[in-house]
Order: C-alpha cells, then sequence, then structure tokens
C-alpha cells in the first residue's frame, strides 16, 4: 500500500516508497531471460523429430491445455517458422531494450529542472511521449561542460568513482557502455533503413512478414544460354550476400526527403538472430549498469529496508568490449525498394537500395529486362 494523494505532486514519502519498488526490480535478468528464452527456443523447437515430452502435472503449459482443452503449442513446428519467429523476435528485444536505456539515461543524465521531488519512477513515467524528444534531450547533454563527469556518475556507485578515474579498465569499459547507448540512440533513429519503423510494424498489428526461405546475393556470373547458374558463382570472390539470414518485409509510407513525404515503399531487413540478441544483450548490461548505481544511491545510508528492498546486482564491466562496431558491423542492413510515387507529385527521392550501418548504395534496376534463371550444381 502507498501514501494518498496530498496533492498535486508525489510527496517525499510517496517518492521514496514509489522507487523503493522500482529500484528493486532487476531488468537486466529480465532482459536476459528474454535473450536465453530466445536461444533456446532456437534450439530445442519441438520439430516433427523432436517432440516436447507431455507436461508436469500443474505445470504452466498443463493449465495452458487444460483451459484451451487441446496441446495447443505443443508442437510440431517448421523449423523455417521457428527461425522467422526467433528474428522477429530478436528484434523486439533489442527495440525493447535499447528504448529502455535511452528512456533511463534520459532521467539519470538530463534530470528535469523543475521537479522539488525527485522520483525516478514517476519521472520515467511522466517523460516524453516521443523517442525523438528523450534524444534531443540525451544529445543536448551530451554537449554540457559535465557530461563526462555526469556520466561516470551514472556508470559508478559512489564509493568506487574515485579508483575508478584512476582505473583504464573502468573508464575504457565505462566507454563501452557510452558507445552501446550511442547505438541504441541510432537503433531508434530515422535512418535509410528504418529500424525504428520495423520494430513499429512488428508492436502495432504484426504489418511484416518475417520469413527464413529467402537468400539474396548478387553474383557476376551471368545465366547461360539454356537459364542456368552453376552453384559455384554463389560461392566465388564476385559474390555479395545480402539475406543469408532471416528477412523481415514491411511497408511504410510517408518518410519525407527534404520535408515532402514520399511514397509507399518496402523494406526487407536482415536480422541475424546470433548478432541482434548479443546486441540487445550489451544494450541491457548498459541499462542494467546506470539501473543498479540508481538503485545504489537510493538505498543508501537507509535502515528503514525490508530484506527485499536492495539494488539490483551490478551486471559486471564489459573491460575490452564488445563495441557496437564488433557485432556483425560490417554487413548489410537490409533493401528498400520505393512502390509508388509521392502524394504531392513528383519522382520518388527515396531511391531503391542496400543498406549499410554507415552509408546506403542506390541501386539501378532494369525492371524491363529482368530474367528467370535456375541454380543447379556443378556437378
Amino acid at each position: 500500500m502507498y501514501p494518498p494523494p496530498a496533492g498535486p505532486e508525489l510527496t517525499e514519502l510517496q517518492a521514496r516508497e514509489l522507487d523503493d519498488t522500482f529500484l528493486a526490480s532487476d531488468p537486466f535478468k529480465y532482459f536476459c531471460s528474454r535473450i536465453s528464452s530466445l536461444l533456446t527456443w532456437h534450439e530445442r523447437a519441438p520439430l516433427a523429430s523432436t517432440p516436447l515430452p507431455p507436461p508436469d502435472s500443474g505445470s504452466v503449459r498443463a493449465e495452458f491445455n487444460q483451459y484451451l482443452q487441446r496441446a495447443a503449442a505443443d508442437g510440431p513446428f517448421d523449423e523455417l517458422d521457428v527461425h522467422a519467429q526467433v528474428a522477429a523476435d530478436a528484434l523486439a528485444v533489442r527495440h525493447h531494450a535499447a528504448e529502455a536505456l535511452l528512456r533511463f539515461a534520459h532521467v539519470r543524465l538530463a534530470p528535469p529542472a523543475n521537479t522539488q521531488v525527485r522520483c525516478l519512477w514517476g519521472e520515467l513515467a511522466a517523460g516524453p511521449t516521443h523517442i525523438a524528444d528523450v534524444l534531443r534531450g540525451l544529445n543536448a547533454a551530451a554537449q554540457e561542460a559535465d557530461a563526462s563527469e555526469r556520466a561516470l556518475r551514472a556508470l559508478v556507485e559512489p564509493k568506487s568513482r574515485e579508483a575508478a578515474r584512476r582505473s583504464s579498465d573502468i573508464t575504457g569499459a565505462c566507454n563501452v557502455l557510452l558507445a552501446w547507448l550511442e547505438h541504441a540512440a541510432n537503433l531508434m533513429s530515422p535512418a535509410e533503413i528504418d529500424l525504428h519503423a520495423a520494430h513499429n510494424k512488428v508492436k502495432h498489428g504484426l504489418a511484416v512478414r518475417a520469413r527464413s526461405d529467402m537468400r539474396v546475393s548478387f553474383v557476376t556470373t551471368p545465366p547461360r544460354a539454356d537459364g542456368t547458374v552453376p552453384l559455384s558463382a554463389f560461392t566465388g570472390p564476385g559474390v555479395l550476400d545480402i539475406f543469408d539470414q532471416p528477412v523481415l518485409e514491411f511497408l511504410t509510407r510517408d518518410q519525407k526527403v527534404d520535408g515532402h513525404r514520399q511514397g509507399l515503399e518496402i523494406t526487407q531487413l536482415r536480422l541475424k538472430p546470433s548478432a541482434v540478441l548479443a546486441e540487445a544483450y550489451m544494450i541491457a548490461m548498459a541499462h542494467g549498469v546506470l539501473f543498479h548505481v540508481a538503485g545504489v544511491e537510493h538505498f543508501a545510508g537507509r535502515d528503514d529496508l525490508q530484506d527485499f528492498q536492495a539494488p539490483a546486482p551490478h551486471p559486471g564491466y564489459p573491460v575490452g568490449g564488445p563495441r557496437p562496431q564488433d557485432i556483425d558491423a560490417h554487413t548489410p542492413l537490409g533493401m528498400r525498394f520505393p512502390l509508388t510515387t509521392p502524394p504531392g507529385g513528383g519522382q520518388a527521392k527515396r531511391r531503391a537500395g542496400i543498406g549499410f550501418r554507415d552509408h546506403f548504395l542506390d541501386l539501378q534496376l532494369d525492371h524491363a529486362n529482368r530474367s528467370r534463371a535456375r541454380v543447379v550444381d556443378d556437378d
């Protein structure tokens, strides 16, 4: 039970009790559990050859089956469907972790100036609705003269700060965590291959197609006269693999170029589950460190705490990395194709092409002379 209202603002007692609850949670373990569940499911999903054993009496699965009057989720599942689902859910976990990190960093690094009684949980709940406003606040905070000191204080608990300033390992690890904060901001920002739009299409109605049965490669070997292409053409030095992992296809409309809305376009997003989940883990670790330090500060010096009221365990510092550029950083993000012209007239200014993290390559496609070919074994 929490103290009743005493006015339009939180009282000090209310703020303290709210943060007693919130800062005793462990969001890093939450994200680790979600990541582990996808990795385990990818390996052990019940296929035709590996059915699930009967559920234990009283288990969640047994109760689920009882409610539905059938073993509705026991499988077997098609391996391609499982791979596609894991890839789409990996994107969702990474995006969830990124938004959690950015919003929590916002209240720690760019706190509101007009709050008399601080309550981190309340500030998160009442923070900016749009992620663009969160990013603007973080960018502004990063330009302040004390930005580096503020970041260190948010990432290192009070008793360890002086030692951290003298430790190249800890300062280096803090820089790794800040690199993941920047990467999270990039994931949530508009781009040529718009990952934020992809997540919104997953979240709002699943208006996407997740698939793991599609491969796209650029090869320099043309089809032979009989309409075949040798398999060896896809393994030589002149090959660029675009899609060698599951793909998420989604439609977007009204992207803007120079302030003008564009038409409908389709994006095919490459999702390598191991890499996406590794990024999600590092983003969650950065969030977990921020959360731990905030909890240590909140609970410090208290003699009125119950056993369950304590900061979450420290996730550890990533000494030596990895940084964002160490995880699948140079492979294509995906491909984009315009489908309609802008509603205001004129030609589409967002061209077809292949997107990477740091650049976008336009493609000139000769649709009129497209052809089909069949891949055959060289033997």
